[in-house]
């Protein structure tokens, strides 16, 4: 795994991030360390860090924005899952910024791009096909739906589809509260650290 000075991905460094926040933050009441990495007893004890990372540094601030949004307008949540087998070989799978080039319909950078080297690029065109008529659907104000996919609902904060996050991978799906448990584990303050 990296080692990074930007992201707290080591016990050390995550320590230091819960003590730093406590110092930027007096007037909010943190969620404990223990809390907090409960959250991750189900991810490989070597990934924890990288989890709480990528939580605290997309996830969360994420799942914050959409709700103050949707206080005051529509909003629609999606998270993109999908990576090709070459990228899930090599333990990379879908990272920030991955669903880019399926919006844009440039899923191979040049003749070299390894991407598809494993296959996949057949899918990959389907799930672009899917999210360019989503994409395309917002820019004309319309619902934002797809042929052959589930309704993307709305992202409300109450309701029986509270929290409802498109999930974008071979197949879409509609999940209410995907990140409940971590949502519930870092609780509803927003947080940073620098």
């Amino acid at each position: 795994y990296m080692k990074s000075p930007l992201i707290p991905i080591t016990g050390d460094r995550i320590d230091k991030m819960f003590a730093d926040m406590a110092e930027q933050n007096p007037g909010v009441e943190l969620p404990s360390r223990e809390q907090v990495l409960a959250a991750y007893e189900h991810v490989r004890h070597r990934a924890v860090g990288l989890g709480v990372a990528r939580d605290i540094g997309f996830r969360l601030p994420t799942l914050w924005a959409a709700e103050g949004h949707a206080a005051a307008a529509p909003v629609w949540l999606y998270r993109f899952d999908h990576a090709s087998p070459f990228l899930r070989l090599i333990g990379l799978g879908a990272t920030h910024a991955a669903e880019l080039p399926y919006v844009w319909g440039n899923l191979v950078s040049g003749p070299k791009d390894p991407t598809f080297r494993l296959g996949g690029k057949r899918v990959a065109e389907l799930i672009s096909t899917r999210m360019q008529a989503r994409w395309i659907a917002f820019a004309r104000g319309e619902d934002p739906a797809a042929p052959d996919a589930p309704p993307w609902p709305v992202f409300t904060t109450e309701g029986a589809d509270a929290r409802a996050t498109l999930v974008i991978d071979r197949h879409d799906l509609v999940v209410a509260d995907l990140d409940g448990d971590l949502r519930r584990a870092w609780g509803d303050e927003v947080l940073s650290f620098h």
